[in-house]
């Protein structure tokens, strides 16, 4: 998971357990304040009903016995509770059902309200089949109990209404939870962004571009670190181009000490005799000179294709492959080992000048130092979506695994004769890499060694 989600889940994860904390202990409270007032309101109606009943329950001629039947209906259909009025003696006289005529007085909130006390609750309902809220007032005139009035509902209808109000606290919950991951989805955002530029700058630095810097903005930690990466990332160009520029200025002043002491060691040669014991050790010293105008002529190579600016441009690989096979075909005549090509009729790819024939000729003089006489070379060029590969295969005896990895370090040597600088594989690397490419080294089919190299198209 990535840390923009990790923070998103951070702050929605507290939001929610903030809700959950506030919201539980509230909707029980809301729940028993609700029931309260679903019972007052029930006990209000109760009375008003048994005030409308008086007349009725006195028995006085004339009363409005028909009135006070519409009032028991109307509110039962309003409100789809249960009415009865019920006289001292237990009787149902009015009802918003059909119980009318029924003896209600074996009922405990019944005897209660007929007793003079107003009295609510549930109890369980064996005509309903489930627990039944109820309301039982008594009907009074002065100190006398006329009778009582009983309000009923199924226990279900009244949590449905209680749920209703609960329900409303989960949905403003829903709704905090909801602009919640919204704004740490923002918050979130604002902050992975700056760190997403921070870590591209850090990319970009690790693939070359030492001019990369992280934007600073703001004066938090995360602008403190860009300002801390950008003074470590000027320290480390300083000193990779300080490097840079010393290996490039030293391999040059080199070069005319090692040319002008190569021509007095030739010079040398010619003005002793053959048979002189010295001449064996003047040709030493010239090989070893020319391992040194070798090494000195790589590090300059290296030091030009580290540059951090690098001109691409379009080669035709197969055209370039034809014609250095056909310069070191002559070399490779002297031992009778065939220098072959097998590439199609064009292939373009992208990279820096001189780089396609730099990276052939190493792998072929690489393959030349190795192979038997009377062996074969092959250059071989192919087309891929991933690029154009460039191959040398040889008849050599090949490179361990091990070997293989680390052929392309800097002045690192396979063979141990004192031939070599060790910086043929290292200037292959960097030109690859300069143009966009990987290089890599293989078991050949030929039972040899297959050098690699892909370039983009």
């Amino acid at each position: 998971m990535s840390l923009r989600w990790r923070l998103v889940a951070v702050l929605v994860g507290f939001t929610a357990l903030v809700l959950l904390v506030q919201n539980v202990p509230l909707a029980s409270y809301l729940r028993t304040v609700e029931l309260d007032r679903i019972f007052t309101s029930l006990q209000r109606d109760a009375f008003t009903i048994a005030g409308l009943s008086i007349q009725v329950l006195e028995g006085e001629e004339g009363a409005d016995t028909a009135a006070l039947d519409k009032v028991v209906d109307g509110y039962g259909t309003a409100t789809s509770a249960t009415v009865v009025v019920i006289d001292s003696n237990g009787v149902v006289v009015a009802a918003s059902d059909s119980s009318v005529g029924e003896d209600y007085s074996n009922r405990p909130e019944i005897q209660e309200a007929l007793d003079g006390r107003a009295v609510s609750g549930e109890r369980a309902s064996q005509t309903l089949g489930e627990p039944l809220v109820y309301v039982a007032v008594p009907v009074r005139a002065g100190t006398q109990v006329l009778g009582a009035v009983r309000l009923t509902y199924p226990r279900s209808e009244v949590e449905a209404v209680v749920n209703s109000r609960v329900r409303g606290l989960l949905v403003a919950a829903g709704i905090t939870l909801v602009a919640a991951a919204v704004i740490a989805i923002l918050v979130a955002a604002a902050v992975t962004r700056r760190i997403r530029r921070l870590r591209d700058a850090a990319e970009d630095i690790a693939e070359g571009d030492l001019a990369a810097r992280a934007e600073v903005s703001g004066s938090d930690e995360i602008a403190e670190l860009a300002e801390s990466f950008n003074t470590m990332a000027d320290r480390v160009q300083h000193v990779v181009e300080s490097q840079k520029g010393f290996a490039g200025d030293a391999s040059h002043q080199l070069r005319t000490p090692l040319s002008t002491l190569r021509l007095r060691l030739d010079r040398a040669a010619e003005l002793m005799d053959g048979d002189d014991p010295a001449v064996d050790q003047v040709d030493a010293a010239r090989d070893e000179i020319d391992r040194l105008q070798r090494l000195v002529d790589g590090l300059l190579m290296l030091a030009r294709a580290d540059g951090k600016e690098h001109d691409v441009v379009a080669v035709d690989v197969a055209a370039v492959a034809r014609d250095r096979v056909e310069s070191w075909q002559p070399l490779g005549g002297e031992r009778d080992v065939e220098v072959l090509v097998d590439a199609p009729g064009i292939a373009v790819a992208h990279a820096v000048p001189s780089a396609v024939e730099q990276i052939i000729d190493n792998y072929v003089d690489n393959a030349l130092d190795v192979v038997p006489d009377g062996s074969r070379i092959l250059v071989s060029v192919r087309i891929e979506p991933a690029g154009v590969l460039i191959q040398v295969d040889d008849e050599g005896p090949g490179l361990p695994a091990e070997d293989r990895e680390r052929a392309f370090d800097r002045f690192w040597r396979g063979r141990q004769d004192g031939g070599g600088s060790g910086l043929g594989l290292a200037v292959v690397a960097s030109l690859a890499t300069a143009s966009g490419g990987t290089v890599w080294l293989d078991q050949s089919p030929w039972g040899g060694l297959r050098a690699c190299a892909r370039l983009p198209q």
